[in-house]
């Protein structure tokens, strides 16, 4: 195994296995500066990401986890640009009163990320 020291890192590690499996489904959220140094941020469908990506990179700290704009949500705070994308794990419902939702497709229960 990787010594891992970073805690966000060690979190994600922890739930590695069990988001592959389909036993939990995790969003991450991010907010951090880009290459260019705009500030962009967005949620992540981890188990949509750990298919399609080598999350090595990010559990050895190599590389930064940032959102882009083919996950859950993307936006750009200086070119103001948004991005809602579904995913196989979770359907975006953008256009809500309630702000952004995600509707989980395996129980289809809604999660409300809105902190207030």
């Amino acid at each position: 195994g990787l010594d891992i020291i970073c805690p966000v890192a060690r979190a994600l590690a922890s739930r590695e296995d069990a988001n592959r499996t389909g036993k939990i489904s995790t969003i991450i959220f991010i907010r951090d500066k880009n290459a260019r140094g705009q500030e962009i941020s967005g949620y992540i469908d981890y188990a949509h990401r750990l298919k399609t990506e080598d999350f090595s990179q990010y559990f050895m700290e190599k590389k930064k986890i940032l959102p882009r704009p083919g996950d859950l949500s993307f936006y750009n705070w200086e070119t103001q640009n948004v991005v809602a994308t579904s995913s196989p794990n979770y359907t975006v419902l953008a256009e809500n009163p309630s702000g952004l939702l995600f509707k989980n497709k395996r129980d289809r229960k809604i999660i409300n990320v809105d902190p207030t």
